[in-house]
């Protein structure tokens, strides 16, 4: 009939394609599976204290026990466990093992922290005992705290023990001086140079 004409071929639309999409997702839901599923949540839990650890669970209820019995001495609440302070120290006593009780009052729930720093011996304790007054007032190391922080430092047998306050800052100054009274009744005072 139609001479000379040919039949243009059929084309077809492309349309969207499913069934690569199926192949892909399919491929990853059984990588997915075979690997052990999803990526598994955060665990959720109090942060960790940077702290050094103590040598030994002696040393560390040594330390706690030290602190809380000053802290309940003056009348105030102990808090463990909290977060770790961490006070201007020279770099070699960066390592040492650290504890953190903190005094809380009525009104200072959050309490005035005490730092102790575990030595091995009272000796090591005491020769090191100077060094760190130095550096607690050292100008250099002062950019480390709040303007106007002072620091008291006491030693009882292989233990050094921080008080840092604020007075400006204090919430209840009242407790921090009750604090420093009885730290002072109890442990004895390393001398900081003015």
């Amino acid at each position: 009939m139609a001479t000379g004409m040919s039949e243009a071929p059929v084309t077809r639309k492309r349309g969207f394609p499913y069934r690569t999409v199926i192949v892909l997702v399919g491929g990853m839901a059984i990588f997915s599976f075979l690997s052990g599923g999803g990526p598994t949540a955060e665990p959720q839990g109090p942060a960790a204290s940077a702290a050094p650890t103590a040598r030994s669970s002696a040393e560390a209820a040594q330390a706690e026990g030290l602190l809380v019995s000053v802290v309940t001495a003056a009348g105030l609440g102990p808090i463990l466990n909290s977060a770790d302070v961490r006070p201007p120290l020279p770099p070699e006593m960066n390592s040492l093992p650290r504890t953190v009780v903190r005094a809380a009052s009525s009104r200072d729930p959050n309490g005035i922290p005490l730092i102790a720093i575990s030595f091995t011996d009272a000796v090591a304790a005491r020769a090191a005992a100077s060094q760190l007054a130095a550096y607690l007032v050292a100008p250099v190391n002062l950019v480390l705290v709040p303007p106007g922080a002072q620091f008291s430092l006491f030693q009882s047998g292989n233990l050094l023990v921080i008080l840092q306050r604020t007075p400006s800052a204090d919430l209840d100054s009242e407790a921090a001086n009750t604090l420093l009274i009885t730290l002072q009744g109890m442990l004895e005072e390393v001398p900081l140079p003015r």
